[in-house]
């Protein structure tokens, strides 16, 4: 019995680290249409290199922004196009920008604020990595 508890312990070290996948990683491989490819993007997410990749570039704000620009700009028009819709003020204000600015919303969340200065406003998106389709848009006075 202790012998089979050790050789437990001995591979439970062998064995590589593997994390959970976040929302945003699994919208990434949920692109391919190939299931062999979705499941190999899957697990090249829970390897421990690219969880420590991810880690460093979570600390960098210009490869943090540059790496979910695409996501929050699809996410960021979808939000302004529907408050556009709904709404002569922000109607006013959106012409499919494209939110090439960013700074941190929260650095210690990972959240991110992509943005766009217009003549006399700004429009702003709070972007969240975790959970990509909620944003937050907002028209502020340009100061």
């Amino acid at each position: 019995m202790f012998r089979m508890y050790a050789l437990l312990l001995c591979l439970s070290f062998a064995m590589p680290l593997q994390a959970d996948v976040n929302q945003a990683d699994l919208a990434k491989c949920r692109e391919y249409s190939n299931p062999t490819a979705r499941s190999q993007c899957v697990q090249l997410y829970k390897q421990t290199r690219t969880r420590v990749a991810y880690s460093r570039c979570k600390k960098s704000l210009e490869c943090w922004g540059k790496q979910y620009q695409k996501q929050a700009r699809e996410a960021c028009r979808n939000a302004f196009s529907m408050r556009a819709a709904h709404s002569d003020l922000w109607r006013k204000y959106w012409n499919n920008q494209d939110f090439d600015q960013f700074r941190w919303h929260s650095e210690k969340k990972g959240s991110l604020l992509y943005y766009e200065n217009e003549s006399d406003v700004v429009l702003r998106c709070i972007f969240f990595p975790k959970a990509p389709s909620r944003v937050k848009v907002s028209i502020a006075a340009s100061q």
